[in-house]
């Protein structure tokens, strides 16, 4: 009863102050630090902790307080063993660690609630924690994993249509792309936010929108657009109060009257940003500010001032490893000592310019494929999480409700068991039964699979390398010893011996690697090249993607269709023929195409009919049972033979495609 107690203190607390938040934060802080007081030492102090700890973070001007209570959250978390509030510290402390400038810890703060949520699959939280984390990525320079992590962050939201984290998603987009002066997928991207925002009436968001469009008005020379924008977002944040806001759009101002050659009004903008900014504890916006100056100073070669201003902000941004900033402030300084004519230091500073830019960019080059593949090759890990997180859920929900009635259920669980105990002693024997008689029957099933397979491919083999053609070779190779072509005898009988060798090889496995497949092959092919006069041209080409000696296939199971192709097509042109084999992988299998310019298979049939040995090959037939066999997939052809016709419809010869299992 105390904790029902405590939940409707809370949420009355919570409904009191909620119209009040914007316009009287503290008194927002005041009232939660009061339920506190109240509630007793288990998870709902930690969550209410926890709102506290964000109420400050959104505030951005009292980040050691939430520091400090963050420290008593995970403190507290830790006595409970309470793994939840344990982990969201540690997102606290990123949110902290981005908003003081601490960018390398508080990235590293994110990755692990991160990895934490994937693990636990729970998606919408890892959608938070990769927004965060492209943050941290975008300021540190590494843009390439920003717009990674900012993507797989939108595709978990855009999926729940969870549209607020779409909006943030597509600015934080919008903003990369700025940087990267792609300007038009800069403004879609804002105009997709800015949309979300003014239909749900986000007005904080929307400042932030318009700042950011106006930013990129800006750097197109748009100038009266920038300011309508710029003026659109300060009307808001002076309305909420955000003093963060008011400051960012301040120093962006000084900026645009800077590039319109107005540098007094420039200056007048930026010492305003920089007022609020030090009221704030955020040392990498200062660092800003301060170059902004600087830079205005140089365009009023007040360059003394300027230098001063300048190597304040490159103190901060080099202790804070912010590279982005960094960069900015050596080519201001550069900059600022060729206009001093001080070329020695204008050079010292134009070569860190130019060796920190090169290794960004080179980072980023090295970088780029495995950070890519490591947040874009988890489309299907997403989808589990999601599953996951359902599954969760629904796991939650069944837990409380199996609380609630557990008493009531005792009871009738005792009688199911009694139920299930004498089924179960009735049963046992004719399922023991069942399962022997199953057993044996796969065992049987196993056997006369294997005797089918077995049989099928000792008839293959016998039909590859039949007597005849055993003949004919030995018959060509002495016709030629008669004729004293010793050297083309010697060169058949080596091609000879290859295929045999290969044939005997091959025939000892059940599958064979591609590579060794295809080597017997074109030595069949080079045999019947010599005997026929060379009057046969191939080509075999395998996809640049396929390990051939990775690769495993059954055993001759190609040259049937090769053997069928020269002997049934090519052998009764008068002109030269050609063979293409083509292999490529597909669905954990190889697609491999036969193509013969042969005089096609009616005409075939009818020469078939016309010789005295009317003979047909039996490899098709045996090789497309092998297939079937020895894959479990129900394809419906295995094996597809295409006549090639002319546009007048006369045959100038076949196709064959065969889909061969992968062993």
């Amino acid at each position: 009863m105390k904790t029902y107690f405590y939940l409707i203190a809370l949420a009355s607390l919570f409904l009191f102050n909620f119209k009040c938040l914007h316009a009287q934060p503290h008194h927002f802080a005041d009232s939660l630090k009061e339920v506190l007081k109240y509630h007793p030492k288990d998870s709902l102090k930690a969550y209410t902790y926890g709102e506290l700890i964000w109420h400050y973070t959104q505030n951005r001007e009292m980040l050691d307080s939430a520091k400090k209570y963050t420290d008593i959250l995970l403190d507290y978390s830790m006595k409970l063993n309470f793994e939840p509030g344990i982990i969201k510290c540690e997102y606290y402390y990123g949110i902290i660690d981005r908003h003081k400038g601490n960018l390398q810890s508080g990235l590293q703060h994110f990755k692990n609630y991160v990895s934490h949520f994937q693990k636990a699959g729970d998606s919408s939280k890892v959608a938070s924690g990769l927004f965060q984390a492209g943050t941290m990525y975008d300021e540190l320079g590494e843009y390439k994993q920003s717009l990674a992590a900012y993507r797989r962050s939108l595709a978990i939201f855009t999926d729940a249509k969870y549209e607020f984290g779409m909006a943030f998603n597509f600015n934080a987009m919008a903003i990369i792309h700025r940087k990267l002066k792609n300007y038009d997928e800069s403004i879609k991207y804002y105009q997709s936010a800015i949309k979300i925002n003014e239909e749900n009436q986000y007005d904080s968001e929307l400042a932030m929108n318009y700042e950011n469009l106006a930013n990129v008005y800006g750097e197109t020379d748009q100038f009266d657009t920038a300011l309508f924008y710029y003026q659109k977002a300060l009307d808001i944040d002076n309305r909420n109060g955000k003093k963060f806001g008011i400051a960012s759009t301040l120093e962006n101002m000084g900026t645009l009257y800077l590039k319109m050659d107005q540098p007094e009004k420039a200056l007048n903008y930026q010492f305003q940003s920089l007022k609020i900014r030090k009221e704030l504890p955020q040392r990498n916006k200062i660092a800003v500010s301060l170059n902004k100056i600087g830079q205005t100073y140089v365009a009023l070669n007040q360059l003394n001032l300027a230098e001063n201003y300048l190597n304040e902000s490159l103190k901060i941004t080099e202790e804070l490893r912010s590279r982005p900033e960094t960069l900015k402030n050596y080519q201001s300084l550069a900059e600022l000592f060729e206009k001093k004519k001080d070329y020695y230091w204008a050079n010292e500073y134009q070569k860190k310019y130019t060796l920190l830019n090169d290794s960004i960019l080179n980072e980023e080059k090295l970088k780029q494929i495995n950070q890519l593949e490591t947040f874009y090759k988890t489309a299907e890990k997403d989808q589990q999480i999601e599953l996951l997180s359902k599954e969760n859920e629904l796991k939650e929900l069944k837990a409380q409700k199996q609380a609630s009635i557990r008493n009531y259920l005792i009871g009738l669980v005792g009688i199911l068991i009694m139920m299930a105990a004498l089924i179960y002693y009735f049963q046992r024997n004719k399922l023991k039964s069942q399962k022997i008689i199953a057993t044996k029957n796969e065992e049987l099933k196993s056997i006369e699979f294997k005797r089918k397979a077995s049989d099928l491919e000792i008839k293959a083999l016998r039909s590859q390398m039949n007597p005849h053609f055993i003949f004919n070779c030995m018959n060509s190779i002495n016709n030629m010893i008669l004729k004293e072509e010793n050297e083309d005898a010697s060169r058949y009988l080596n091609k000879f011996s290859k295929l045999i060798r290969l044939t005997l090889e091959n025939s000892e496995k059940s599958s064979v690697t591609l590579n060794d497949e295809l080597s017997m092959v074109e030595a069949y092919i080079q045999l019947e090249t010599i005997r026929f006069k060379d009057k046969i041209q191939y080509q075999i080409l395998v996809d640049e993607s396929i390990d051939q000696e990775e690769i495993l296939i059954p055993s001759m199971v190609l040259q049937p269709f090769i053997e069928n192709a020269i002997w049934h097509g090519l052998m009764h042109k008068d002109e030269p023929g050609s063979i293409k084999v083509d292999i490529l992988e597909e669905d954990d299998q190889l697609k491999c195409t036969i193509e013969d310019n042969g005089v096609g298979r009616e005409m075939a049939l009818k020469l078939i009919e016309k010789s005295p040995a009317k003979t047909q090959s039996m490899g098709i037939k045996i090789t497309e049972e092998r297939l079937k066999l020895i894959s479990r997939q129900k394809i419906k052809e295995w094996v597809q033979i295409i006549d090639l016709k002319d546009e007048f419809d006369k045959a100038i010869g076949t196709r064959v495609n065969i889909s061969i299992p992968i062993g």
